[in-house]
């Protein structure tokens, strides 16, 4: 079984972060991830929603064109194009944060952990046999999940969470 002096279960900024640190002060330190490395901001919210934003803004930009003497023929909105780029922008930086692990020596442990024992960490991900490893320090950096409101349960048609809206490659009618 594998020994580490920290594990560090998420790799949302605050765990990716915290890990770097401790191997550059010289910790023999792993991260748990059972998604991408960066966390829900860098995949499914602030960035690709920030992607999807920029093409909006400049679609508006465009349509204005003519008020500044620029005139476009057959402007036309390819949503699903808009987000295979915001997908690919979070996917480009999710590489980025693989990268620093690797780069600091850091092994990226795919699936879901969970604490045994005061020194244990299992890691199951789906299809394989659970995983254990040891450490001296466990930090839970699991960050945090969308919630539901009773009545309003999420369905995936009109009641989303942000990563299906983000996935969606038709426009929706109306969005609060």
């Amino acid at each position: 079984m594998e020994r580490y002096d920290l594990v560090v279960i998420g790799a949302g900024p605050g765990g990716y972060v915290a890990a770097i640190r401790a191997a550059q002060l010289g910790l023999k330190t792993a991260v748990v991830e059972k998604d991408r490395p960066g966390g829900v901001c860098l995949n499914w919210g602030c960035i690709p929603s920030k992607a999807i934003l920029t093409s909006a803004e400049l679609y508006e930009t465009v349509k204005q064109g003519e008020h500044y003497g620029v005139k476009v023929q057959g402007l036309s909105c390819d949503y699903a194009q808009v987000i295979r780029r915001s997908r690919e922008v979070a996917d480009r930086l999710a590489k980025g944060v693989e990268f620093l692990l690797k780069k600091n020596r850091i092994p990226l442990l795919a699936g879901s952990g969970r604490l045994e024992g005061k020194n244990r960490v299992i890691i199951e991900a789906n299809g394989r046999e659970a995983q254990q490893v040891e450490a001296e320090r466990v930090l839970i950096a699991t960050g945090s999940g969308e919630r539901t409101l009773p009545g309003l349960e999420i369905d995936g048609r009109h009641i989303l969470t942000s990563r299906e809206a983000l996935v969606d490659v038709e426009i929706p009618e109306a969005i609060l």
